[in-house]
């Protein structure tokens, strides 16, 4: 898993921040770094000359991230890393059915370099042992030696994407000491599955093992396969997308020799090695994954590289048979405070530092089944877009599952986000059980509107200076702006002020609507009930300042929704008949009134639009 320690690593700026998920590699090669089994590939000398401490391990997700950890970097040759790709060309060359008729598909049980065929059609078994290699790379058409040699380096440089080169020692030592793989090529030829020179085509055989590559570019191939054939990076086209499948399933059950069937038990990832120790592995529409260090097991497979594997599988849940939606699902909609706000009710002033700092509140909508792709993807959004935000939300209402990758990357975030000065908030927690193991430096609300109040009132305090819920008289309340002092007086000579408990429902639902009411301290909300179970919906909270009821000035119609008080609220109330009375001994009084009602109902009416603009997207 990505651990506490990892958390507590990754706690520094974020523009400096590596990322947990480089931290978590680097974990893996700290763990597996002074695993000494295995042996070099000695029978070909120049591999023989690797240093078994090389160890590098990549991950490229499918939208082209790069997370490297080791000896990334360092150079190697692919070796039968090559043979899915010579497979794709094959097939775009010479199409299903004729590679089909010369290179089965099934799982052998011998070594890779075993000299035998299917007795019963004389092919190779398949493409992933030497033997139906070198009948693929036999299938490779060019008008002659050295279009093929080009096709071919030409063919690896778009799955990487940069020039590649052959390392000539190795090469040399390949053709010397490949008597073996030459037994295999003219076996295949006497059986009718190669066609041509037989040098020719063992020579070039050679020349693809022997290409020169690093872990980040093998993991980008991966990726490749993973993207449909489409190179992540730098968006060119590798492999025709309708062959993907042929080579993914060739890789699932043949890609690591007579270790496949465990590979796939234990690690459920189609894979490819090499006896340089290079492994890849392809999770369709997610990432590719590449191990390097030469140290081989008795299946010619990198120690390290299987254990990395397993546990990279293991740790991020990333075995293919478990079902996950397609990635970048995980993220919908993000939209800031300054254009979709809380519906507290808000005096000028609040809203005219919301207008100018609720950027600095950020909302994601997470979405979908939340696994490590997914999150990584999202991951790297939300910390992007953190970078001139103070508090982010992040609203689960629309997760279905999220499992424990990704929960340590959302827990990897929190310290990130935490060690940079922001804060994160959840909403929605519960609806996917988040609230059981939420760390305790979340901040979790009900709902994606109780979050945004809360982080409302955190930036109001800290921008006005002062606590926002102090006790506000008559002739300081919004809808009283302009009055002089003597309509407030004969307004607060006709209202009656109460002091009212927490919970009390000061207005119900289907009343007529007869009086006007001021909050001059404590909070109260305007719920709307959803049916018969008692579920409610807050429309809007009021503080000291705010009127709620005002629509019985327009009309005497009848109450659409109940209020209620969130804490001990003091209130002023004014019947209706009372101010018109007013308003016929004051001629202005209501005038005012109305035109400060009417300055109101325009705000929220802009507000609400520029909602609407947000969200709809």
């Amino acid at each position: 898993m990505l651990t506490q320690d990892l958390k507590n690593a990754s706690r520094q700026s974020l523009a400096t921040i590596p990322g947990p998920i480089v931290d978590y590699l680097e974990q893996l090669r700290a763990e597996y770094q002074h695993l000494d089994e295995g042996r070099i590939a000695d029978y070909i000398p120049e591999l023989g000359k690797a240093d078994p401490g090389w160890f590098g391990i990549c991950l490229v997700t499918a939208d082209g991230h790069v997370y490297e950890a080791g000896d990334a970097s360092h150079p190697f040759t692919i070796q039968s890393v090559s043979k899915p790709f010579v497979l794709g060309m094959a097939l775009e060359d010479r199409g299903r059915e004729e590679v089909l008729a010369r290179i089965g598909v099934e799982p052998s049980g011998n070594p890779f370099n075993a000299i035998v065929v299917d007795e019963a059609s004389n092919r190779p078994f398949n493409p992933m042992v030497n033997s139906g290699a070198i009948v693929a790379t036999g299938l490779i058409t060019g008008v002659d030696v050295p279009n093929r040699r080009a096709r071919v380096q030409d063919a690896f440089a778009r799955y990487i994407g940069h020039d590649i080169v052959i390392d000539d020692a190795v090469f040399e030592s390949e053709r010397v000491t490949g008597d073996r793989n030459r037994a295999i090529g003219y076996l295949m030829r006497g059986f009718g599955m190669l066609e041509g020179d037989c040098e020719e085509t063992l020579d070039l055989y050679f020349r693809q093992c022997s290409l020169l590559v690093t872990c980040r570019d093998i993991a980008t191939m991966a990726a490749t396969l993973a993207n449909r054939g489409v190179n992540p990076v730098t968006g060119e086209r590798a492999l025709a997308e309708e062959f993907v499948p042929d080579v993914l399933s060739v890789m699932s059950s043949c890609g690591m020799y007579d270790y496949s069937g465990e590979w796939v038990y234990r690690v459920g990832i189609p894979a490819k090695s090499g006896v340089s120790g290079g492994i890849i592995g392809v999770l369709p529409g997610q990432l590719g994954i590449a191990v390097f260090s030469p140290p081989l097991d008795a299946q010619g497979n990198s120690v390290r590289g299987v254990r990395v594997c397993e546990r990279i599988s293991e740790d991020l849940a990333l075995h293919v048979l478990r079902v996950h939606a397609t990635v970048g699902t995980g993220l919908g909609r993000t939209y800031r405070d300054d254009a979709a706000r809380s519906n507290s009710v808000r005096s000028a002033a609040a809203q005219t530092v919301l207008n100018e700092h609720g950027g600095a509140i950020v909302v994601h909508e997470l979405q979908g089944d939340l696994y490590f792709a997914s999150m990584e993807v999202a991951f790297r959004s939300i910390v992007d877009d953190a970078s001139d935000a103070e508090f982010v939300v992040l609203d689960f209402r629309r997760v279905v599952k999220i499992d424990r990758a990704a929960r340590s990357l959302l827990d990897s975030l929190d310290g990130v986000l935490t060690a940079s000065g922001r804060t994160l908030v959840f909403a929605h927690a519960d609806s996917c059980d988040l609230d059981a193991a939420a760390s305790s430096d979340w901040g979790t609300f009900a709902d994606v509107d109780l979050a945004l109040e809360w982080c409302e009132d955190q930036l109001l305090t800290r921008v006005l200076g002062t606590e926002l819920l102090v006790d506000l008289p008559l002739h300081e309340q919004e809808l009283l702006r302009d009055l002089s002092d003597d309509e407030v007086g004969a307004i607060s000579a006709r209202a009656t002020i109460d002091t009212v408990a927490s919970g009390t429902t000061v207005v119900r639902e289907g009343e007529r609507a007869d009086a006007l009411y001021f909050v001059l301290s404590g909070v109260v909300s305007v719920r709307l009930g959803l049916g018969t179970d008692g579920r409610e919906r807050r429309l809007a909270t009021f503080g000291p300042g705010m009127a709620f009821g005002e629509m019985a000035l327009i009309d005497d119609g009848i109450r659409t929704a109940d209020v209620v008080t969130d804490e001990v609220a003091t209130l002023a109330r004014i019947a209706v008949a009372d101010l018109r009375e007013l308003g016929a001994a004051h001629p202005e009084l209501m005038a005012t009134l109305y035109r400060n009602l009417s300055c109101q109902l325009a705000a929220w009416l802009q507000r609400a639009n520029a909602q609407v603009r947000a969200l709809d997207r």
